[in-house]
């Protein structure tokens, strides 16, 4: 082990040796992905991020929660679920301890195997949720929008059957609609079970990092596109005038854009939180990845590609903004990284392994300030300085392992469309979705 240790630490000492002997422009040339992509917008997002925490509340919000805790309108939670026995009672439960004091539950059953109609039934017999069962599995979709039909609130919080929730968390998101453009608001999610294992604890850095900040920074600058579909609220009427949930994977990140292109904006609650389970296998993970991936493709690069179009009616410089954010940042970032090591490998064969190793090294520095950043921002600063010395780790995990299996679900998109195919959807909807999907 000592042997081992003295040669890594010979090969660090020689690769930075070779880095300080190069020229500022030989740098350049050599780390172009890093410097050009990854550190502005990294630095971008921790100045923004420091900015808006620093930003006084709106003498408008203040007036606004001040009418929620006087008349607190209806708020309406869907829960649409398959084969969730398991948990669907534990998430009920956290929801009816939130403080926000006018719920109601809608709880759909989307043919599940496994005996939730059992819980679903006793849950209604209580009156804690109301309650409606599909015989035959639809999706999520068909499961949410059921649920929308038979919502009566003015807003809806959609959410797993599998979640569980801060007390707070629904006054957070409703607050948010302070603004009359506001037409939903994405809420905060964590891992729950980060301590099960490495895989779990590199998500939930995934989630305090993408989610936590990154979408902080997005809704400050008007360019959120996602409400995630674990946690989230949108007003019943913009939901319904936008035809709801669509079929497919990234239902979440559609219904997201159609919100957006009818000309609502969307807002992020940091301290509206939702705990929900990461998969703590690399199988179910990798899946889970390929699934969410693949609608970057879907919808995009296909069905929302005419938002880079000036042209085209109704246009908004947010939403190009935000799409070409989506794309350029997971899309073109991912494709550069692979032509990069190629011509890296190709041209500077004698130094190739030593950059690969400052390349890493530098994404180590940049992640550890970007760690700082989010624990600063932290709502569970104590939680999460348990990620300190995981952060070497993440750069592995991100910046390779993830970019492969996103290369892997653009090009199995790009050229099979396998998400009409996905089982997330049964076959018997998905069939009827492509006969009517011009994409």
């Amino acid at each position: 082990m000592y042997d081992l240790m003295n040669s890594i630490v010979g090969y660090v000492e020689a690769s930075l040796a070779i880095l300080f002997s190069l020229s500022p422009e030989q740098l350049a040339l050599l780390l172009w992905p890093f410097l050009l992509l990854s550190v502005p917008r990294f630095v971008l997002t921790e100045i923004f991020a420091l900015y808006q925490a620093q930003r006084a509340e709106p003498e408008e919000k203040k007036l606004f929660r001040q009418r929620l805790q006087i008349n607190p309108p209806l708020v309406t939670v869907l829960l649409p679920g398959y084969n969730e026995c398991t948990t669907l009672e534990t998430t009920v439960l956290s929801l009816r301890e939130q403080s926000y004091p006018n719920l109601e539950i809608v709880v759909v059953n989307d043919g599940s195997t496994d005996g939730m109609g059992e819980v679903g039934r006793k849950l209604a017999n209580r009156g804690w949720v109301r309650y409606f069962e599909h015989k035959m599995r639809g999706g999520k979709s068909s499961a949410a929008n059921f649920a929308l039909n038979a919502a009566r609130g003015e807003y809806v919080v959609i959410c797993d059957a599998d979640s569980t929730f801060d007390s707070d968390s629904i006054w957070h998101l409703l607050v948010e609609f302070y603004r009359p453009e506001v037409a939903a608001v994405a809420g905060n999610l964590r891992v729950r079970n980060a301590d099960a294992n490495l895989l779990t604890r590199l998500q939930a850095m995934q989630y305090v990092f993408s989610i936590g900040v990154g979408r902080r920074v997005s809704a400050m600058l008007g360019i959120l596109f996602i409400v995630s579909g674990a946690f989230g609220a949108l007003r019943r009427s913009t939901l319904l005038a936008t035809g709801g949930w669509e079929t497919g994977p990234g239902e979440d990140g559609d219904v997201t854009v159609k919100t957006r292109v009818a000309g609502g904006d969307v807002a992020f609650a940091p301290e509206a939180m939702c705990m929900t389970d990461a998969p703590d296998a690399w199988w179910p993970y990798y899946r889970q990845q390929l699934r969410w991936n693949r609608s970057m493709i879907r919808f995009h690069v296909r069905k929302y590609g005419w938002l880079f179009n000036p042209f085209r009616r109704p246009f908004d410089v947010r939403n190009l903004i935000a799409n070409l954010d989506t794309v350029v940042y997971q899309l073109v970032l991912s494709i550069t990284y692979p032509i990069y090591t190629v011509w890296l490998y190709l041209n500077h064969n004698d130094i190739f392994y030593p950059m690969m190793l400052v390349v890493l090294m530098l994404y180590t520095v940049i992640n550890y300030l970007h760690f700082i950043v989010a624990l600063a921002l932290s709502e569970r600063p104590w939680v999460d300085l348990k990620m300190f010395p995981y952060i070497p780790l993440y750069g592995l995990f991100m910046g390779f392992y993830l970019r492969v299996v996103r290369l892997i679900a653009y090009a199995d998109e790009y050229l099979l469309r396998t998400s009409y195919h996905e089982s997330y959807v049964p076959e018997h909807v998905q069939k009827q979705s492509r006969m009517y999907d011009p994409w």
